[in-house]
């Protein structure tokens, strides 16, 4: 099977550093838009310790905004433009990418990203790691076999969480000794913009009330049950404004929304931004309205931030968040209840700022060192140090390739 593949690669690749007694890594991603999978997987592809791993990051659908990031961290990656439906020659595609590319360990994200990778993983020789970063889809008993069987070529299956944990293994059928459980993490800097300078930079009025949300625009995110519930939190905060990052399918009818409730001026999309800690320090309380969800970075970051958070009480944000303490949790979908916990707590600065240093505090118990810590000793297992891949004598390095897969 010939094809051509565009590989955009933004770094040199081991054998032309000198470097190929590295362990060889591949994080597999639907794309590199800023999802929260996505970011997960850069966190963690940045942050290996680069004496010891080489990274490569490959996205199966789409490339998106993280690219830019990516190319300046160094780190080589690959978009195969996947195709809607099923494409069963992406795995034969993918088994020729690990053999050509030396890979010794795959990572992947998301069960797409396993359905393609697991038995080209396989025959290549890799070591295979699976991160399930969402189990909504365990709904359906077909792919929670398909899992299940998948997940028996895995040398390790990583929740991000407890709640996924418990359903991989209770609902999928998981055995026990190969989950683990690593969640995400951040890092706790010292160092934070000032909210006056942020609100300076980003055009807001220095007495606003804000309020922050950073998620993909996707239906699982609910952004309308937000704008509904903004739309009585108006009405009760003087200055409230409302800050939408992110990007995605629903952009459109967010947009429409906000015209059709008159929040024009008061509600902005900002689209991708990777200013996020700017953003962070302009708000006053962040939110997250979903009605399904792993266990979101976003939300440790705004803690991280000092930040107070209200968010709905799904997948594991009620064991990263306590309610009345570092923040509120509502009901999936609950609007009046949203907007009631929003209003509490704009109009009262010194109960969110208590919160929000309660949230910073909480937030210590994610670091994002131990989260790669976990993951490198899961990458050594029974990788062969010091011997290099025999496919590896063969890459070069360009900043553009055609590799005939």
């Amino acid at each position: 099977m010939e094809s051509q593949l565009d590989v955009r690669q933004s770094g040199p690749t081991a054998s032309d550093t000198g470097n190929s007694d590295k362990c060889v890594v591949m994080q597999l991603t639907w794309s590199l838009v800023a999802g929260g999978a996505e970011m997960y997987a850069l966190s963690l592809a940045s942050n290996l310790d680069r004496n010891r791993y080489h990274v490569i990051l490959c996205a199966l659908d789409q490339g998106g905004a993280l690219e830019l990031e990516v190319c300046r961290s160094g780190i080589p990656y690959f978009v195969m433009h996947r195709r809607p439906g099923i494409q069963l020659g992406l795995m034969w595609k993918l088994f020729l990418l690990f053999r050509k590319t030396g890979v010794e360990v795959v990572h992947t994200h998301h069960f797409n990203q396993l359905f393609y990778s697991a038995i080209g993983a396989r025959l290549a020789g890799a070591r295979l790691i699976h991160t399930e970063h969402s189990v909504e889809f365990c709904s359906r008993w077909d792919l929670r076999l398909a899992l299940r069987l998948l997940c028996g070529l895995c040398d390790k299956v990583v929740a991000v969480g407890s709640h996924g944990e418990r359903t991989l293994r209770h609902r999928v059928g998981i055995p026990s000794r190969k989950l683990q459980v690593i969640p995400g993490g951040v890092k706790l800097s010292n160092s934070r913009e000032v909210k006056h300078e942020a609100r300076r930079s980003l055009g807001l009025s220095q007495d606003a009330r804000v309020a922050t949300i950073v998620a993909r625009l996707y239906p699982e995110k609910n952004h309308r049950m937000l704008l509904a519930a903004f739309d009585a939190v108006r009405r009760h905060v003087p200055g409230a404004q409302l800050l939408i990052v992110g990007e995605g399918v629903e952009e459109t009818a967010i947009s429409a929304e906000i015209s059709r409730l008159g929040l024009t001026g008061l509600v902005h999309m900002l689209g991708v931004r990777r200013d996020i800690s700017r953003i962070l320090a302009a708000s006053d309380v962040f939110l997250l309205s979903s009605h399904r969800e792993g266990f979101p970075i976003a939300v440790l970051e705004a803690m991280a931030a000092e930040l107070p958070v209200i968010a709905t009480a799904v997948g594991d944000l009620p064991s990263i968040l306590e309610d009345g303490v570092t923040g509120r949790l509502i009901g999936p979908g609950d609007t009046q209840a949203f907007a009631c916990a929003i209003i509490d707590v704009l109009n009262d600065p010194g109960g969110a700022r208590r919160m929000g240093r309660q949230a910073r505090r909480s937030v210590a118990a994610f670091g994002l060192a131990k989260m790669v810590e976990n993951y490198e000793a899961l990458y050594a297992g029974n990788v062969a140090r010091g011997q290099p891949h025999a496919s590896q004598a063969g890459r070069r390095h360009s900043s553009t390739t055609e590799l005939n897969l």
